[in-house]
């Protein structure tokens, strides 16, 4: 059995668009679950095997709101990564409106929201060969989703890109960071695109890779 902390809840991505999916992800059967809002109950707690984000750093971005990712966290953050093993898979707005130059952005993600434009139809190409697309066939979301584009800015290896009118954007990347794994992925802001059943593969792929 192993332990998964989900941190989610922000202004543009209600806790009530991801809790229905979190155990089609995360069966009680093969995983110990626990849910928050509250990113230091990471801190306070036994380090899990894994530690997923659905929470924009900014908790509401249409005002100046102070990240809650400050230095404090984020150093006990890496701590649990690269020391202790502990996965991070950060989906959709879990890489939003972290700072280009944030340790977590240049450090642990090693990738960089920009922006998105109009929600809008958005497909997901798969890069074959590998444990994370295993199964996954190419798709197009059913209903339209932010097209968020980044930046790449540290060494790591893209396993799948989003495509729609508005070009085509890297969307699913991974990497080793100290004795722990990381894997970063944009598409998932409705709930209904966060259960179809290609993407819901796509993320049980992507937590089995974090935990080895």
């Amino acid at each position: 059995m192993k332990k998964v902390t989900v941190l989610l809840h922000d202004y543009w991505h209600p806790r009530e668009t991801i809790v229905p999916m979190l155990e089609l992800v995360f069966p009680k059967d093969r995983w110990d679950m626990t849910v928050t809002e509250n990113a230091q109950d990471l801190l306070n707690s036994e380090v899990p095997d894994l530690f997923v984000s659905f929470k924009d750093a900014s908790e509401d971005n249409r005002v100046p709101t102070p990240l809650w990712c400050d230095d404090a966290w984020t150093a006990g953050l890496d701590e649990r990564i690269k020391n202790h093993g502990m996965g991070f898979l950060a989906v959709h707005c879990g890489i939003a409106d972290i700072p280009e130059d944030h340790f977590i952005t240049r450090n642990i993600l090693r990738a960089f929201f920009v922006n998105h434009p109009p929600q809008c139809e958005v497909s997901f190409e798969p890069v074959k060969g590998n444990e994370i697309t295993d199964g996954v066939p190419a798709f197009t979301f059913s209903h339209v989703d932010e097209h968020y584009h980044i930046k790449i800015i540290g060494d790591t290896e893209v396993l799948g890109y989003t495509v729609s009118q508005h070009g085509k954007q890297e969307a699913l990347w991974r990497h080793e960071y100290g004795k722990g794994r990381v894997v970063g992925i944009t598409p998932g802001h409705s709930y209904e695109n966060l259960v179809q059943p290609e993407y819901l593969k796509l993320l049980a792929n992507c937590a089995d890779w974090c935990v080895r």
